[in-house]
């Protein structure tokens, strides 16, 4: 059975995020391209050129072009008389081409924008106001891409994370699934009982500590009443982590005293921890839609299904993802109106459609699209349903970079160099810093 799911829409302050450093961009190739971004780099849009009768308009992306290829044919038809030029720029470098082009007054037509790049954008008036084409879009998708009250983004197709699990192991050890941490963490306990590893993990990377803590304060802090202002007193200066999300996290830690998370998983990658969970060497493993085709691959029978992450009380769990880009406008672009016609395409049920046909597992906050997911989601209908989909660090403004610092620093605390509150004191000085620039 399948399970449709409308554009995600989440209340006002549990606003989705982006994917710097998070699972969506692993479908960034490592191919170079950097050559070719630089080469572009100080090419004006004034040099926009035409194509007959077509504008040419420039598309930048730290995705590669596969990713978007079915919109990119969409838009042949639905804009018939403009050209898109899709250009790959590698996330490693991607932020600092991008800049310099925009400060030069230069760069690409339509660019693809975190959240925390468009709000430095918007506020150095880089960035065209999209708030006529905006109207489509739910306040879920759109108030991560707003700065003074109006929309600079279009949001993409939302990208989300949770756990996938082997349902024949479950069944085999008449295991059920749980819906709170506490049942999770006693449910890691009966595989480990049995010799079963509960959970995969590279932890040689930093996202895993990031995404697994976060979405449980997620869960128990930032989604309640007491917690819901946190992101935005925290892009301001006005609050810290450490002294708030210390209880929390200290709860969280049981991940670790349960053994669940060890320190021999430091020296782990993803792809080793992928391979261990699609060999059927570990019952679950932290991921998303990205990497399901590559479990499968590896093991074609393997019986998938995808829980999401809980807190201490029970409910329909939670996931940590968002929108996987915004669409900007360049507000010096040259082709500024044929920019507009390509966002407007894009900005329909169709546009929609031909956006998640390379992007599949993830919902539009455009309304009125729907997309059929398959079976391996059953297990979080749910949760996408309620709409508990959430990246803190979205919420960060020019702090959302100190992301990685938290997940570095989350590894250090797991290999017992410094205690939590040393931990969270880190990453408090790290925001200040950001925050001053």
């Amino acid at each position: 059975m399948k399970k449709k799911v409308l554009g995600l829409v989440l209340s006002t302050t549990m606003i989705a995020g982006l994917l710097t450093g998070c699972g969506s961009k692993a479908s960034t190739t490592t191919e170079a391209t950097t050559d070719a971004a630089a080469a572009t780099e100080t090419e004006s849009t004034e040099e926009a050129s035409e194509t007959g009768d077509k504008a040419t308009v420039r598309m930048t992306y730290w995705n590669s072009e596969d990713t978007m290829s079915a919109m990119l044919d969409y838009l042949k038809e639905a804009v018939p008389d403009v050209n898109v030029e899709f250009q790959f720029i590698d996330n490693s470098n991607y932020d600092t081409i991008v800049d310099t082009q925009l400060s030069a007054g230069e760069g690409p037509d339509i660019i693809c924008e975190s959240p925390a790049s468009s709000l430095k954008h918007a506020k150095l008036g880089y960035l065209a106001d999209l708030d006529e084409l905006s109207t489509g879009y739910s306040n879920a998708g759109t108030s991560v891409y707003t700065y003074d009250e109006k929309v600079y983004a279009l949001p993409g197709i939302s990208w989300f994370e949770g756990i996938w699990y082997n349902k024949d192991v479950f069944e085999e050890n008449n295991i059920a699934l749980p819906k709170t941490f506490d049942e999770y963490i006693a449910v890691c306990k009966q595989f480990q009982d049995l010799g079963i590893t509960p959970l995969a993990a590279g932890l040689k990377s930093w996202e895993p500590m990031l995404k697994n803590s976060m979405a449980f304060v997620t869960a128990d802090y930032l989604s309640t009443a007491e917690g819901k202002n946190f992101g935005g007193d925290y892009r301001e200066g006005n609050a810290k982590m450490d002294g708030t999300w210390n209880s929390y996290l200290e709860k969280w830690s049981e991940m670790i005293t349960s053994g669940v998370y060890t320190t021999d998983m430091t020296g782990i990658d993803h792809d080793q921890a992928l391979e261990q969970f699609a060999a059927g060497d570990a019952a679950m493993f932290c991921s998303g839609p990205w990497d399901l085709d590559a479990i499968l691959e590896k093991n074609p029978d393997l019986n998938i299904d995808m829980m999401p992450f809980y807190g201490t009380q029970e409910s329909d769990g939670w996931l940590i993802g968002g929108p996987g880009c915004g669409f900007a406008v360049n507000e010096a672009s040259a082709n500024k109106e044929a920019a507009m016609k390509v966002l407007a395409a894009i900005s329909t049920v169709e546009g929609q459609s031909s956006l998640w046909e390379n992007n599949q597992g993830g919902s539009s906050y455009f309304n009125g699209a729907a997309f059929d997911l398959p079976e391996a989601y059953d297990g979080v209908s749910g949760t996408l349903a309620a709409g508990n989909v959430y990246c803190p660090w979205n919420e960060w403004g020019a702090a959302a970079g100190v992301h990685e610092t938290y997940g570095t620093e989350m590894q250090n605390y797991l290999l017992g160099t410094q205690d939590l509150s040393a931990t969270l004191q880190n990453v408090d000085a790290a925001t200040e810093e950001l925050l001053s620039k």
